[in-house]
């Protein structure tokens, strides 16, 4: 019978755990302690880990890496989440495989319909759901995503990413997951735990924000050159996201005109309706995190035909040659990692082009034989040749990369979801790409 409530009880056996993969297979973990892995001694998060794998909510990999940077799926994050409070719902014959979760989370009160952006369950753990769970899991409640945020930070669950940077549309590693799961243990206990004040301050600001229709905090001083441009400027994103190269620069034939976020937010029917934005970022950003986390020894065929299926396949590649990519990650032992958010206040429009809708990404490239292909994106193998890029030079392994470019999306189905074009890059002349420090 499951367990109900944050009964804060925890296994303390070291037992081998089912570590659930994006693809939502199993893999096996085995019987390890934090002390044996090769990849969080001396990593920040390293006593939340110890503590997590001490509990039994979490494991290592089968190789002995704990993989601490690695992002989350929102079907990880709430099996986790479960785990660690106690309850054990019965996975036996489940289908998905997070479904038990999901429920013991739902009669919980921890998740509501429409806590995520999309349906997607594969999808990264943005730190605003994150947030807004971790909120009611230690019995409180806010209004909409900023005092969500506001309450998240108050209370010590979230800190910021640096000078309080609140971040809310980021990734979640398993290092930070682990760490708020610990964070929200203590608290439940009766602990009360410090706060990042930084945060805080950052939060309330953008509580008492003007907001937008998913209820994102709206700035209103120090806009970008072409803030004209766009319905709204948004707290959460740098100027320099939206002050890039519009796509067709300098082309004047009529069909390549451009028409800007402003303009189709006041005449484009689709682009208005926030349950139909909804679903385009939902199938760009599940493409991408297909995408962008590769890795020789789990990739197969599932991962081909899951990312073909958001691809728009009038003018896609065929399936065949997904399939040859996979072959050649096997073959060069390409194992990368990386997350993208796309911005539905920011999607451009032209005849011949079809919708662009902006992004915010980064990436790591952790090991290969040769620099070659490293994601199936169409224009990786010329960036070292791209000015905006070139300064870069090779994507050095381990290295963190962070930036924004436009994705192509379109379809050739009348009134369907708009999907990643064939043509879609993060390596184009307009992309701007940095190294995190």
């Amino acid at each position: 019978m499951m367990k109900k409530g944050p009964l804060l009880y925890f296994s303390t056996a070291i037992l081998a755990v089912s570590i659930f993969t994006g693809e939502g297979s199993a893999v096996q973990a085995e019987p390890s302690t934090a002390a044996s892995f090769t990849d969080t001694t001396g990593h920040w998060a390293e006593s939340s880990i110890v503590a997590a794998v001490q509990k039994g909510y979490v494991s290592g990999y089968p190789e002995g890496t704990f993989q601490p940077e690695k992002t989350v799926s929102r079907s990880e994050f709430i099996a986790m989440l479960i785990r660690s409070l106690g309850q054990t719902p019965d996975t036996g014959a489940a289908s998905p495989w997070y479904t038990p979760y999901v429920k013991a989370a739902t009669e919980s009160g921890y998740y509501v319909a429409g806590d995520f952006s999309s349906g997607n369950w594969s999808s990264s753990l943005s730190r605003q759901e994150l947030a807004r769970i971790a909120v009611r899991v230690i019995g409180k409640t806010a209004k909409d995503n900023t005092e969500y945020m506001y309450m998240a930070t108050s209370n010590g669950v979230l800190s910021g990413t640096g000078n309080g940077a609140l971040n809310v549309t980021g990734t979640t590693t398993r290092a930070q997951t682990v760490t708020v799961i610990e964070r929200i243990s203590r608290i439940l206990q009766g602990e009360t735990l410090p706060v990042d004040s930084l945060a805080v301050g950052n939060a309330q600001k953008a509580m008492n924000a003007p907001k937008d229709p998913w209820g994102r905090a709206v700035r209103t001083t120090n806009l970008p050159k072409n803030a004209k441009d766009f319905p709204y400027i948004l707290e959460e994103y740098p100027n320099e996201m939206y002050e890039l190269e519009l796509p067709f620069k300098g082309i004047t034939e009529p069909a390549f005109k451009i028409s800007t976020p402003a303009e189709l937010y006041k005449t484009d029917t689709r682009i208005q309706d926030k349950k139909e934005m909804e679903k385009w970022k939902g199938n760009a950003e599940a493409y991408y995190k297909l995408l962008l986390n590769v890795d020789y020894r789990t990739i197969n065929g599932k991962w081909a035909t899951d990312l073909y299926s958001h691809k728009n396949q009038w003018n896609s590649v065929g399936l065949e040659e997904v399939m040859t990519y996979v072959k050649w990650v096997k073959k060069n032992k390409i194992v990368a990692e990386g997350s993208l958010v796309v911005e539905p206040s920011m999607i451009f429009h032209s005849k011949i082009g079809g919708y662009f809708i902006r992004s915010k990404f980064s990436f790591r490239i952790k090991e290969y034989n040769e620099y070659k292909d490293i994601f199936d994106d169409l224009l990786f193998n010329s960036h070292q040749k791209n000015d905006n890029l070139s300064s870069l030079g090779k994507f050095q392994k381990g290295q963190w990369y962070y930036g924004y470019s436009d994705i192509d999306i379109n379809t050739n189905i009348q009134g369907g979801i708009p999907r990643v074009s064939n043509l879609a890059s993060l390596f184009t002349l307009r992309s701007v790409i940095h190294k995190k420090n």
